[in-house]
C-alpha cells in the first residue's frame, strides 16, 4: 500500500481488487448461534451435576442440582424463544454415573458453558434477530458467570483493620 493522498484505500485494512474490505474470521449463521446457546447451557448444567457430587453437605448438593435444573429450564426457554426445535426433545440433565469430574475441571466447564451460552445469546441479540429477549438472556448469563468468577466477600471485622497475628485489639 502506498501513502498516496489520492489513494482511497484505508490504511491497515486488507482490501480486495474492488476496494472492498476482505472478510476476516468466520461467519456464523443463526442456527450455529442458537446451538452455541443450547450446548453452552447443557455443558454448564452437566458441570453443576458434577459439582454437586463434590459437595460435602446436603444443602450444597441441593443448591448445585437446583442450579443445574434452572439451567435446564433456561435451555428449554431458549428453545421456545428461538422456535427452531421442539422443546419436548430437550431432555433434563441426568445424574452423574461413575466417577465425577474433578472439582476444578467441573467449575471451569461451568464457567466455559456459561460463556458460550452468553456469547451465542449476544450474537442472536445483535447480529441475527435484534431481539431484546436474547439480550436479556445474554445479560443474565453474563451476570451469573461474573458472579461465579468473583470469590465470596469475606466478612469485615470492626473497622476493617487487619493486624498481624499476635496483636490483640481491645
Amino acid at each position: 500500500m502506498t501513502d498516496d493522498p489520492d489513494d482511497d484505500k484505508p490504511a491497515g485494512i486488507a482490501v480486495d481488487a474492488n476496494g472492498d474490505p476482505v472478510r476476516q474470521g468466520s461467519l456464523m449463521v443463526e442456527r450455529q448461534s442458537y446451538e452455541r446457546v443450547t450446548d453452552g447451557l447443557r455443558i454448564a448444567a452437566e458441570a453443576c451435576m458434577h459439582l454437586a457430587c463434590a459437595e460435602m453437605t446436603t444443602a450444597g448438593r441441593v443448591n448445585r442440582k437446583g442450579l443445574a435444573w434452572r439451567l435446564d429450564r433456561c435451555r428449554r426457554a431458549c428453545i421456545v424463544l428461538a422456535g427452531l426445535d421442539d422443546p419436548a426433545k430437550a431432555s433434563p440433565t441426568a445424574e452423574v454415573r461413575g466417577t465425577p469430574m474433578a472439582f476444578a475441571r467441573a467449575r471451569s466447564r461451568l464457567v466455559y458453558g456459561l460463556q458460550q451460552a452468553a456469547g451465542g445469546a449476544r450474537q442472536l441479540a445483535t447480529c441475527h434477530r435484534c431481539d431484546i429477549a436474547w439480550s436479556n438472556v445474554a445479560r443474565q448469563l453474563e451476570t451469573l458467570e461474573r458472579n461465579l468468577r468473583r470469590p465470596p466477600a469475606r466478612p469485615r471485622i470492626g473497622n476493617g483493620l487487619f493486624l498481624p497475628t499476635g496483636y490483640v485489639r481491645h
